[in-house]
């Protein structure tokens, strides 16, 4: 009998264990934005390790802006920022899931048509202006690609939002960044952010007017012209 030897899995260090303990702890409290955390030598009773790896893991928590401190005063819970933290992600998890443009257009073709549907269906008047916002940005910035493509995809997380689900939310914060890639691929050409600046206020005006099944068909020709165009 021949015998296929496992791979070993790397234990988690005492500075990761101890991030997630953090993590958990925040988790549980319910602690949000602005709520402070114990003090050093409290977390250091109640985590069980010295101060070098519990400042280590404060340290890990900061750089991907869980918490931050305030000098004299101690560590605070940030307002979580998903796209934030999916951006500082991607490029690793592009270059270990062979993730490509293809896969991209695919996801986005499944995903963002029900987002919009349901946006059309939950939206409030405040989600209507932010969209509009947005919209009205890619209009005057419509001569300047960077700027332009920014105001596209704050429009793609802002419809998420308007979808009253905050799990589509975090979908689109993983996609964030990969989306402005994309964008980078196309020719640079005025006609087609014109093109892309028609298909968002189609959309917008969908959501405006309550209707779902319109608003998912302005987001599925959308995603079909991005892909002819790739």
């Amino acid at each position: 009998m021949s015998w296929v030897a496992s791979p070993v899995l790397r234990r988690e260090t005492l500075v990761e264990s101890t991030a997630r303990t953090l993590i958990r702890f925040i988790a549980r409290r319910g602690l949000g934005a602005g709520d402070r955390l114990p003090s050093e030598p409290e977390l250091i009773e109640m985590t069980g390790v010295s101060r070098l790896p519990l400042r280590e893991a404060l340290s890990i928590l900061k750089g991907i802006g869980i918490v931050e401190a305030h000098h004299g005063k101690g560590v605070f819970v940030k307002n979580l920022d998903i796209a934030t933290v999916f951006s500082l992600l991607s490029p690793l998890l592009k270059a270990q899931s062979n993730i490509g443009v293809p896969q991209i257009i695919e996801a986005r073709s499944y995903l963002e048509p029900m987002i919009a549907s349901l946006a059309a269906e939950h939206r409030g008047e405040d989600h209507v202006a932010e969209l509009e916002r947005h919209i009205s940005r890619m209009r005057a910035d419509i001569d300047d690609r960077g700027t332009f493509i920014d105001s596209d995809v704050a429009f793609h997380q802002s419809l998420a939002r308007a979808a009253g689900n905050p799990i589509f939310h975090v979908f689109m914060a993983a996609l964030t960044d990969l989306l402005r890639e994309v964008q980078y691929r196309y020719p640079d050409q005025l006609e087609h952010r014109a093109a892309s600046l028609e298909f968002h206020e189609r959309i917008a005006a969908a959501v405006r007017d309550r209707n779902p099944a319109v608003a998912a068909s302005a987001m599925r020709e959308h995603i079909a012209y991005i892909a002819q165009r790739l």
